[in-house]
């Protein structure tokens, strides 16, 4: 019996990136989200944190691959003890974005950050994430008292001078979309969030 086998193509080497992401707390996360397409929780440490050192490392090497922008998202950033240095270690290579519940945020981190942020040519962005407009409609999903946790997250990072992107994954029809935003833009202008931010995400049919 004849057999063909196919050639694997060549492979090719990467010499030019956009956008770089740090997986910096791998899948721990003080939450457990029904949503979460990567199934992250207190329990779920497949693969531990980044350390500094590391991020370093590849911070240098980024820069000679054109890098215009960086990422970190875990499971929940801030778990890392090294995230505020490891973030002004990375203002000083482009603009950063941190992925973040906004349930365990530090006045003290934020100070830091605000600083190291107004010395930089970069920005920082945080993007935190909150998935109803009220504790009746966020907890369901996100846990028992998270809703709360989180607006004063908000309410810290707008203190310090930041503008969080609110994303929210959409668990509600199309038909009540501009309900939906409405009553989430009302509720953070309520908690002090003038200009606020929102993003809404597709859900993902992967994870929990």
């Amino acid at each position: 019996m004849n057999t063909m086998t196919e050639e694997l193509p060549p492979m090719v080497e990467l010499t030019h990136l956009d956008h770089l992401w740090f997986q910096v707390s791998g899948t721990l996360c003080n939450l457990t989200c029904h949503h979460c397409f990567i199934s992250c929780s207190p329990k779920n440490d497949s693969f531990g944190y980044l350390s500094l050192e590391e991020v370093i490392r590849r911070l240098r090497e980024s820069v000679a691959m054109g890098v215009k922008e960086y990422y970190f998202t875990g499971g929940e950033p801030f778990l890392n003890r090294e995230m505020v240095p490891i973030l002004i270690e990375t203002l000083r290579y482009g603009p950063a974005t941190v992925l973040t519940n906004g349930t365990v945020l530090k006045d003290q981190w934020l100070t830091e950050l605000r600083v190291a942020e107004q010395e930089s040519l970069y920005s920082l962005e945080f993007r935190v994430s909150i998935d109803g407009f009220s504790p009746e409609t966020n907890d369901p999903i996100r846990g028992e008292g998270t809703f709360q946790r989180a607006i004063e997250g908000v309410q810290k990072l707008v203190e310090h001078g930041f503008l969080p992107i609110i994303t929210a994954t959409r668990t509600w029809s199309d038909s009540e979309e501009q309900e939906v935003v409405g009553q989430f833009v009302a509720m953070l202008r309520q908690v002090g969030y003038e200009r606020p931010r929102l993003k809404i995400l597709p859900p993902l049919q992967l994870g929990a």
